[in-house]
């Protein structure tokens, strides 16, 4: 029997109604609390994607000597952080926990939306129209982050890397020294045109020694043989898990090419195979080593940060599901990987030079037909109810029996907020709040759905609003965000219906997040440094405040828009 899921989740949303305190540094000084304190050498903060809340507590026995294990007992962990707004995805933690704000202040609402300046679909890190040429770049991030103080302050030097694009991009300074990501079409690490990256031969080298071509045709088979899979996760079949890029529902998981006569793709498919497993985590350690040897980061005169952001447990537990053997061991394997990276640091950089930050940008749903079968009520929602539903809904209100308009600008699920093209409300001479409230009631009536918020409800006072309502406003981004948000039910996803009858249709897509409830809200924060007070934290806090505590390690103040402060008793007097 797999473990159910631990927490008093079963409520719609156990979110205490807390003010997220406002606290501000106002002026560039040091943020550390004692002026002669010694500067750090190197600060690392470390992302694992989609790693939930819980996963550190329960699969803690499991783990070894000096990975998760010592950043629990020699620093500080905090059991209770949840991010306080609605729409959690990965463009939106990435940005949040370098900014110390929500989405309301710097931008990043989701990994894409619709931009109605430019009348397109945009992604998070896409460059606007008049910077096309010089490609991927944090642009559209309206606020500072911990790197950009730090380039300022004591001219500190940033890097950023990851095997997600947007990850790598927006943890980084709006100039970071160096900013990478992985390509899964070469195998190559790389950057854009908007970064300066020359004189960096270790970059080509690595690329050259195709450290990412190791495991073609080989297994990704479990961690740990002498670990009881099942009694820790559950069985290795569940029904509805997906198949990955080829690699089977099952371990273990093979890595090849696929079947076809298209060079291309068939690279494509391992690397992706890859990314999507334990191995794509191993590559991005592999390249962060490297940096810190040859960049000597911590080893210089300056200050450097140092961002990493694993990618690979987002995307194995979007194949398999949370509660699945794979995740159990990414999980395990993690670990092992945390103790390589702290023992790599106190090699080169040396303990007490250094404090290692690390957390998550969002946690993750159960697969809904597991919740089922604990008894709780769950479900797959059709994504149509976001586009030709909600069409066919509008078009019988407002329109003559059989005519038909169009109602949204994008006729695609793009997230959980709906555009309505303004050209249809105008010309059928619609006020435009008039509809957003006749829509969202509609969405709120249908299975699966807890309540649908308005544009209108966004940009009025909510003093009086409820905690749902407020977690909703710290998601809307006036310039991005649409004209009707929907959220869905606890244990329920938009996905599409029936899975378990065909294990290989849409084989990557199983599990999602990016609601308010507490599994997808949910993430592990742990800090360790020669200032930092161990011990296990209970107290809530949001995930934003890590901009506060990487700036008073690393003794500058924290962002301009930072909203969330340092933990009361975190750093030694």
């Amino acid at each position: 029997m797999r473990n159910p899921w631990g927490w008093a989740c079963g409520a719609f949303l156990t979110m205490v109604a807390a003010t997220w305190i406002l606290i501000l540094p106002v002026a560039d000084t040091p943020a550390s609390p004692s002026g002669d304190v010694k500067q750090p050498k190197l600060v690392v903060l470390v992302v694992f994607d989609q790693m939930r809340g819980d996963y550190l507590q329960k699969w803690q026995p499991l783990f070894g000597a000096g990975g998760f294990r010592r950043l629990q007992t020699d620093g500080a962990w905090f059991t209770n952080c949840h991010y306080p707004y609605a729409y959690t995805l990965t463009a939106a933690g990435h940005t949040s926990l370098v900014t110390g704000t929500t989405p309301s202040k710097h931008g990043i609402i989701a990994n894409e939306w619709y931009d109605r300046a430019n009348g397109e679909s945009v992604a998070s890190v896409q460059p606007p129209p008049e910077e096309i040429a010089k490609g991927t770049g944090p642009y559209r991030r309206k606020s500072e982050t911990v790197g950009d103080v730090l380039m300022r302050v004591l001219k500190g030097r940033v890097t950023s890397m990851s095997i997600k694009e947007r990850a790598a991009v927006l943890m980084a300074a709006l100039r970071a020294n160096l900013c990478l990501w992985f390509n899964p079409t070469s195998g190559n690490f790389a950057t854009s045109p908007y970064y300066y990256t020359e004189g960096h031969a270790w970059i080509s080298k690595f690329n050259k020694e195709r450290y990412a071509d190791q495991w073609l045709d080989k297994n990704w088979d479990r961690f740990d043989k002498k670990i009881d899979y099942v009694k820790h996760s559950g069985p290795d079949d569940f029904k509805s898990e997906g198949t990955g890029y080829l690699q089977g529902q099952t371990f273990p998981h093979p890595f090849k090419f696929a079947d076809t006569n298209d060079e291309k793709v068939n690279k494509q498919n391992y690397y992706d195979a890859v990314t999507c497993s334990p191995m794509g985590n191993d590559l991005l350690l592999e390249f962060a080593m490297n940096a810190i040897a040859h960049e000597k980061l911590g080893q210089a005169d300056t200050v450097d940060l140092l961002c990493i952001g694993f990618t690979s447990n987002d995307y194995i537990g979007h194949t398999w599901g949370p509660d699945s053997q794979e995740v159990l061991d990414v999980t395990l394997r993690s670990d092992a990987l945390m103790k390589k990276l702290l023992d790599l640091l106190d090699a080169k950089v040396g303990k007490g030079n250094y404090y290692l930050a690390m957390s998550a940008d969002h946690g993750v749903c159960p697969l809904p037909e597991f919740a089922k079968e604990e008894n709780r009520k769950a479900d797959r929602i059709a994504p149509e109810l976001l586009t030709s539903l909600a069409e066919e809904f509008l078009n019988k209100k407002y329109l003559p029996a059989g005519a038909k308009a169009p109602w949204f600008i994008v006729p695609r699920r793009m997230n959980t907020w709906v555009y309505f093209n303004h050209e249809t409300l105008k010309e059928l001479k619609l006020k435009q709040a008039d509809v957003e409230r006749s829509l969202a009631d509609w969405f709120s009536a249908q299975p699966g759905i807890e309540r649908a918020f308005t544009r209108t409800e966004m940009e009025a006072d909510a003093k009086d609003a409820s905690e749902l309502h407020r977690m909703v406003r710290r998601s809307y981004y006036a310039e991005c965000s649409g004209d009707v948000m929907v959220i869905a039910k606890p244990y329920h996803i938009f996905s599409p219906p029936n899975l378990s009858d065909n294990p290989t249709k849409y084989p990557n897509y199983r599990a999602t997040h990016g609601m308010p409830h507490a599994y997808d809200t949910h993430v592990p924060l742990l800090v360790m440094g020669p200032r930092i007070e161990p011990g296990t934290r209970d107290q809530r806090i949001a995930p934003q405040s890590m901009a506060s505590i990487l700036a008073t390690a690393l003794g500058v103040p924290a962002p301009k828009d930072a909203t969330y402060p340092v933990p009361d008793g975190l750093f030694k007097k």
